[in-house]
């Protein structure tokens, strides 16, 4: 049976790589430990990503099938774990502050949510190797969307590209594929996609678009594929309004809303 890992799992084991004291400051741990510069637009980014995270997970606890008392301290814990993410925090000593708060008596609690969490949201886990396939697969499309430019329609290749941009960065940097804004960059993806092949005229006119729609479907059905996902559909013709359907019922997001109703498409 595949591996499979869900939300409060994947927040822990971040958590545990972090926890490590380090005899510098937080920001210069977190962004060696992330591999970007600290303060920059990346590095915000990543802290967007735990900090968003565990506002996620707050809210999955309150639907949990668990004592009241247990889903207010796990509450606890995560506001406490998220005291190391803030300016105060990360601009002093990691050891003395931001790993403190990063404990075990704070990070075990939210690791034993796992086998609650699963009941509602689990997915595929990725070794090292299907990570590395799937990072070169967006690398290989990401170069070439930035290569190309629509005659018509090229608002929806920028979209597209953007998603494809911002699913690598979180597989890349932090290693989360299959939940929250990953899938909500997967779901604009294909969302434009679907946008962009209902605007489509006619393929004699428009080969550079028809190009676009090939490269990015052929990305799609290996990338459904190498996660283990939806398997059963990847070879059907819809396969891609059942996948849409499926990442709008795990991340209900809406920044795609406004291509679809340009095309036509009702979310």
């Amino acid at each position: 049976m595949p591996s499979v890992t869900d939300p409060a799992r994947e927040l822990a084991d971040v958590f545990e790589r972090l926890s490590p004291g380090a005899k510098g400051r937080g920001d210069d741990h977190l962004a060696s430990q992330f591999g970007v510069a600290a303060w920059s637009t990346n590095f915000y980014q990543i802290v967007f990503c735990i900090t968003e995270r565990s506002d996620a997970l707050m809210e999955i606890i309150a639907g949990l099938e668990m004592d009241d008392d247990l889903k207010n301290d796990a509450r606890r814990h995560l506001k406490d774990i998220r005291q190391a993410f803030a300016r105060d925090s990360l601009s002093k000593s990691w050891q003395d502050v931001g790993a403190k708060h990063l404990r075990r008596e704070n990070v075990q609690p939210i690791k034993m949510l796992s086998p609650y969490v699963r009941q509602k949201i689990f997915y595929p886990k990725l070794d090292d190797e299907e990570v590395k396939e799937l990072l070169e697969l967006l690398a290989k499309l990401q170069d070439w969307l930035e290569k190309q430019q629509l005659a018509e329609q090229d608002f929806v290749r920028q979209a597209i590209l953007e998603s494809i941009r911002n699913v690598r960065f979180r597989l890349e940097r932090i290693g989360w594929l299959g939940w929250g804004y990953t899938v909500s960059s997967i779901r604009e993806v294909i969302g434009a996609y679907l946008a962009l092949e209902s605007g489509l005229p006619d393929v004699a006119v428009a080969p550079d678009a028809e190009a676009v729609l090939k490269k990015v479907r052929a990305f799609l059905k290996t990338f459904y594929e190498k996660t283990g996902t939806m398997k059963d559909v990847v070879d059907t013709g819809d396969f891609l309004l059942k996948a849409y359907g499926a990442a709008s019922l795990v991340y209900h997001g809406a920044g795609i809303a406004g291509l679809l109703t340009y095309a036509g498409i009702s979310p």
